[in-house]
């Protein structure tokens, strides 16, 4: 399918007309939520499908698109990725494992106390787990994978023309409409677990690689860094590439004691409960999400976000998915305008979060159109409630809104 025939499908007024007018009367926020979901179903279905197909293939998968609710569109955008993100597990263990297919951890024994006064017993250490792998370099990782799917991604300095831009994300090849071509790194927090990020409650100040999902969940990507050139154990530590801005305890700006003071005021925490860490290839040539910059002046976005969920005990996918939990109780929290309150605990609400805890729940990059050596433009879609940066120029103010609403 063409760039024209996509772009015509999923910006068409009657489109829109149609999918809104069974909700008028519900929030809006959860309105573009599934305005998102709709497009994303077009895009990864069109993949699926064949991205060359014809008009005929553009009005059957809208037609499907339409006569399905809301929460099957959900599931079938899930499996729709989910199926790409196979296909690129397969495709990374083939080049990176010597036996070319998924082999077993090897687990070294770590003496515990009693087995010192013993003499026998052990416990595993999960950070002791070692997959042996080839000995190829990111850059080496990155061809290999451009030889098999024709795009790979780098990151240059920014094409657009702001001071702010620095470096941005480029693919080099070809990609389709509804391609999978970046996945979000770093660490994941859910909105009970705000307290807990680093610099609480400003979380932003010094680190612009963080971005939020509808329900919540909050991904810093600044400790992923640029990743690195082993398969390893990883549990969220700051990457060396991006140092936080200085900040002098005794600037006019507030320093140390203004923060030290808000800590106080909203209950920060400090870090000291260790992430739930993993065994992560930090050579995956698509972990850049976090370089992505939004379109400058009347341009487009070429990317759109969409959430995807992945459970710890898949053994081809959980080393490619570049991202940990933090190892704390998800408590239930309720969304009321802008801030998240916490709410009674049920044993239904105990049980999502112990499931949560056997999932990572994450964002990629989806490509909204062909794309072909260009630089990638998300739409950050910042809120239209709080001062914006003087880059920022809103692709859709409404959208804006009723995101954040």
């Amino acid at each position: 399918m063409t760039g024209v025939q996509v772009k015509r499908v999923i910006s068409h007024p009657m489109i829109w007309e149609k999918l809104l007018s069974p909700f008028r009367q519900v929030d809006k926020r959860q309105l573009q939520h599934e305005i998102d979901t709709y497009r994303l179903f077009l895009l990864t279905s069109y993949n699926r499908l064949g991205a060359s197909g014809d008009e005929e293939l553009a009005k059957e998968v809208q037609a499907l698109a339409d006569s399905k609710p809301f929460a099957t569109r959900q599931a079938e955008v899930q499996s729709n990725v989910q199926q790409q993100i196979s296909v690129i597990s397969q495709m990374l263990d083939g080049a990176l494992l010597k036996s070319g297919k998924i082999s077993e951890p090897v687990v070294k024994p770590r003496p515990s106390g009693l087995s010192f006064a013993v003499g026998h017993a052990t416990v595993e250490d999960p950070r002791e787990k070692t997959v042996e792998t080839n000995a190829l370099s990111r850059a080496d990782v990155s061809e290999k994978f451009y030889d098999h799917f024709g795009y790979t991604l780098e990151t240059r300095k920014s094409e657009i023309n702001h001071v702010e831009a620095g470096e941005g994300l480029f693919l080099r090849g070809k990609a389709e409409p509804g391609t999978v071509v970046s996945f979000y790194p770093g660490v994941i927090y859910t909105p009970s677990q705000y307290r807990y990020m680093p610099g609480y409650p400003r979380v932003d100040r010094g680190n612009p690689y963080l971005i939020s999902r509808y329900d919540g969940l909050i991904l810093d990507g600044k400790s992923w860094g640029r990743g690195g050139d082993q398969r390893e154990w990883w549990e969220g530590g700051n990457s060396r590439e991006f140092d936080p801005l200085e900040v002098s305890s005794g600037s006019s700006e507030g320093g140390d004691g203004r923060q030290e003071m808000l800590e106080s005021v909203t209950g920060a925490q400090k870090l000291n409960i260790p992430v739930e860490g993993a065994l992560l290839e930090r050579r995956n040539p698509l972990a850049f999400g976090h370089f992505a910059n939004h379109p400058p002046k009347d341009e487009k976005p070429n990317v759109m976000i969409c959430p995807y969920s992945v459970s710890v005990s898949d053994e081809l996918v959980r080393p490619y998915i570049p991202n940990v939990i933090l190892r704390l109780k998800e408590e239930q929290m309720e969304r009321r305008g802008l801030l998240w309150i916490k709410e009674g605990q049920s044993e239904e609400d105990d049980e999502r979060a112990s499931q949560a805890r056997h999932e990572i729940r994450t964002l990629v990059l989806v490509a909204t159109r062909p794309l072909e050596n260009e630089e990638l433009l998300l739409n950050y879609r910042l809120s239209a409630f709080i001062r914006r940066p003087p880059w920022y120029f809103p692709v859709d103010e409404e959208e804006d809104r009723r995101r954040w609403e």
